[in-house]
């Protein structure tokens, strides 16, 4: 079953998902209430749904379409239209009783099955036949990707995420042992290892809920702002090392900082990365489209002037979990994987120019061009990545996008 927090992410956000021949409208799912567009029928063909019967379509023609699937059933139901190995040309991944969805196809020439699917079990239509190719239709359906399909590359992201726990670990009690010693300027240099560290960890958008957030909450919306007592981690340490606060106050939040990760580390086969592989396919684009969101916007600056070696660790362990997740990418768009490979290694040279003698600049030390050049070339990949969730679906299980961290 999905996790909480993937569930609350789903609610948060539809998705509309057009890749080659596979085409996903995923209707928002709020509080457990499916909402979705009703009324008039706006496709050229209707298939209707009942409770004993999935759609009624007798002809269909090749090329781009639009069916328009009514649910006149009591039920909600995943709609899926199938070719004749059994790939998804399209799909519905919830449509609710007395509701109305716009499911949109490419179709060559072959033979087409509706199949619904609700806690009644699963129905299927008659065959539909089409004949005859339009240019640039495209008639190959994708298989649905398996939640067995999954457990192995988020295995290998679990084990990469505890090696970078454990290294923010030891960053943390190399910042304590600075503190110790009154060193302030080697802390603030070792601050800025423990949280590439941590953004290595790939945590984005509550993946680690109140835990996650004693590591690396922000201030915003505490009564007491920077200074409120629950405002602690890796940016409370970062607003007093550049703010002028002594060492001896600071040593307090390293050691409370160190007991986070220790219990984060403890507790790491309980967060949605090991209980939930179907968010496996969501990071791959929420990782980045964080550093989008927090860093590069300026949003969880508290100091350091960080955002582009945070939003270079974000783009290693972007690269890891594609590479986990690639094989099966490719079997569904092939050109995908290659694409984004390219669009990363543009978005690392485009970083490279805010690197100076080994060191990083901040965003307002960099030029103009340079600053363009780093947010076009992660807005480019992130439209790229952007595929991965809902190619990597598991019907009916997969983890939604969006949130706040």
């Amino acid at each position: 079953m999905p996790s909480e927090l993937g569930a609350r992410r789903l609610a948060r956000r539809h998705r509309w998902v057009g890749v080659g021949a596979l085409t996903l409208v995923v209707a928002a799912v709020v509080a457990g209430v499916v909402v979705a567009t009703s009324g008039r029928p706006g496709g050229s063909d209707v298939v209707r749904v009942t409770d004993n019967q999935c759609g009624d379509l007798q002809v269909a023609h090749p090329g781009h379409q639009t069916f328009s699937v009514v649910n006149a059933s009591h039920r909600a139901a995943q709609i899926t239209l199938e070719d004749a190995s059994g790939g998804a040309v399209a799909q519905i991944a919830v449509i609710g009783p007395g509701t109305t969805v716009d499911m949109p196809a490419d179709l060559g020439h072959g033979t087409y099955t509706f199949n619904c699917s609700s806690d009644l079990g699963v129905l299927a239509s008659a065959p539909v036949r089409v004949t005859g190719n339009a240019i640039g239709s495209s008639a190959r359906g994708v298989q649905m990707v398996t939640l067995d399909e999954l457990v192995p590359p988020n295995r290998a992201y679990e084990t990469y995420a505890a090696q970078q726990l454990t290294s923010l670990a030891g960053a943390v009690t190399t910042i304590e042992r600075d503190l110790a010693a009154d060193n302030l300027a080697a802390a603030r240099s070792d601050w800025l290892s423990a949280m590439v560290d941590w953004e290595r960890v790939g945590a984005s958008y509550d993946s680690f809920g109140g835990e996650g957030e004693a590591v690396d909450g922000l201030p915003g919306g505490l009564p007491g702002g920077v200074n409120d007592p629950d405002f602690t981690g890796l940016h409370r340490l970062e607003y007093g090392l550049w703010h002028g606060q002594s060492a001896s106050a600071l040593l307090l939040i390293a050691k409370a900082l160190s007991t986070s990760v220790a219990t984060l580390q403890g507790n790491l086969d309980s967060t949605d990365i090991a209980g939930d592989p179907t968010n496996l396919p969501t990071r791959a684009h929420e990782i980045l489209e964080d550093a989008l969101r927090d860093h590069l916007s300026g949003i969880d600056d508290l100091g350091a002037g960080a955002a582009y070696p945070e939003t270079a660790a974000d783009l290693q362990i972007t690269r890891f979990v594609l590479g986990e997740l690639a094989p099966l990418i490719e079997a569904r768009s092939p050109h995908l994987v290659a694409t984004a490979d390219n669009q990363m290694d543009a978005l690392q040279t485009a970083l490279g120019t805010a690197q100076d003698n080994g060191g990083w600049q901040t965003p307002q030390q960099v030029s103009q061009i340079a600053r363009e050049h780093i947010d076009a070339s992660l807005g480019s990949l992130l439209q790229t990545l952007s595929s991965v969730p809902g190619l990597l679906q598991v019907p009916g299980l997969g983890g939604g996008e969006d949130g706040g961290s």
